[in-house]
């Protein structure tokens, strides 16, 4: 345990909690979006669109790979054959796969100072078979919450609870970091510090403006 405790606005910080998505990985890669948008015929702001209507459901597992696909082609006004799904399978893992090494480093730095860190992430059971398969680092963090394995998607209070018990530390003894607002707004009433960035510059100046006592991200 780190000799000094980590300080944020003048609150002892015991672990950091990460969000997965466009924080511990990049963003899909544009031409990514533009094939699957070509291939459902609509345009990428329209298939953000639709590919998020559903998505909470999706992530929590009350859908089938199947259906949520089927949704998103339903509202682009599209059909799907099943090579098609197949492919959008395939790739809605792969756009989500390239993870950022400066954020890995910055959370070895924290757990050797101490810090307990942990992945919540909403996360589909394919995306979560290809994470637990191939991606060896995420046994570095000693509590990873997924979506999909819990039954519960974030901003449901109730897969932040699941972390904080699955960490043993209180809500305001750690902080959490994810890119979409509505996220960082429950954990935030839930008494659980929170920076709302993706990153890693711009949460390296967020916690400077907290005052953050330990290492930052490069």
């Amino acid at each position: 345990m780190s000799l000094t405790p980590l300080q944020l606005n003048g609150h002892r910080i015991r672990a950091v909690i990460f969000d997965f998505g466009e924080v511990l990985s990049y963003p899909p890669p544009q031409e990514t979006i533009a094939a699957i948008s070509s291939l459902l015929h609509v345009t990428p702001d329209k298939f953000r669109e639709f590919y998020y209507a559903e998505r909470h459901r999706y992530d929590r597992g009350e859908l089938m790979p199947e259906q949520y696909w089927q949704a998103v082609a339903r509202d682009a006004g599209t059909r799907l054959t099943a090579e098609n799904i197949e492919w959008l399978r395939r790739t809605d893992v792969e756009m989500w796969s390239q993870v950022n090494p400066q954020m890995l480093e910055w959370a070895a730095q924290l757990r050797s100072q101490g810090v307990q860190t942990a992945v919540l992430s909403n996360m589909h059971a394919d995306m979560v078979k290809s994470l637990r398969a191939n991606l060896a680092w995420i046994r570095d963090f000693p509590c990873v919450v997924l979506s999909a394995e819990v039954g519960f998607a974030k901003p449901d209070a109730e897969i932040y609870q699941h972390c904080l018990t699955c960490l043993q530390v209180p809500a305001g003894e750690a902080l959490f970091i994810d890119d979409k607002p509505r996220n960082t707004q429950a954990a935030e009433g839930l008494g659980i510090a929170a920076i709302c960035a993706a990153a890693p510059e711009r949460i390296r100046e967020q916690l400077q403006e907290a005052g953050w006592s330990g290492p930052l991200p490069k």
